[in-house]
Formats: C-alpha cells, structure tokens, sequence
C-alpha cells in the first residue's frame, strides 16, 4: 500500500505529462459519439445477461471478433449502422431508431400552418382592435 501511494506521489510531482489533457480534449471532441457509444454498450451488456449470453457468442453470431464485442461493450466503439444492425439481430433489441422522413416532413408543415394560423388570429385581432378604436373616436 504505501508503494503505491509513494508510486502515485511521484506521478503528481513528475515532469512528466500525464496524458490528461489529450484524453481530455479527444473526449470533449468526441462527446457525442462516446456517450452514445457507453449508451449501447450498456444496453448490450444488459442484453447478453438477459439472454444469458456471452460476448464470445455474441461475436460468433455476429461472425466478428471477440476482441470487437469488447470495445463495444466498453463503449469504446465508433459503431456504423451496418455493426448496430448485426447487435441488433444478434440481440434481438432495438438499439436506434431513426426518424422516418415523412414524419419529420409532416412535423414541419403541421407546425408552419399553426403559425400561420396563430399570425392571422393575431392579425385579425389587432385589426378589431383598431376599427373599434376609429369607430369610438368617430362617434
């Protein structure tokens, strides 16, 4: 213990540098992608427990290799949609869903037309509001 911790004080005082500043700046680089890479990998260990598999069967029914499952499951993985379709097979689960265009094209017309709307209410509304104010200071 006090090997480690003398180990571990030399580390800290060292001229060295310690690589923490480039794992840093490759991980706010690639946020993203490595959160969602930690996301699946947890959600393919959970799978393989479920289904009481191990990552070496994983691997042989996914025809890669086992060294392959283990940078998935730890999260260490840039994943192609053709690799997270393979897991997915494999697993029997859904790991992404991607939005249909239809909907996300749907989505924007539908909310274009209630604004649309919402102008003309607004528009409609203030004309009111000026022709009552004429015809007050009309009469």
């Amino acid at each position: 213990m006090k090997t480690d911790n003398l180990e571990n004080f030399q580390k800290l005082v060292s001229n060295e540098e310690s690589g923490w500043l480039s794992k840093f700046l490759h991980y706010k680089s690639n946020q993203k992608m490595l959160d969602n890479s930690s996301k699946v990998a947890v959600n393919v260990l959970e799978a393989l427990r479920t289904k009481k598999m191990t990552q070496k069967d994983l691997a042989e029914k996914m025809n890669v290799s086992a060294q392959q499952i283990n940078k998935i499951v730890r999260g260490k993985q840039n994943l192609t949609f053709g690799t997270i379709a393979k897991l997915e097979d494999a697993l029997g689960i859904t790991l992404m869903e991607i939005i249909d265009y239809k909907s996300v094209n749907s989505a924007k017309i539908n909310a274009i037309q209630k604004t649309k709307t919402e102008k003309r209410t607004q528009k409609n509304s203030f004309s009111n509001e000026f022709i009552k104010k004429e015809n007050t200071h009309m009469a």
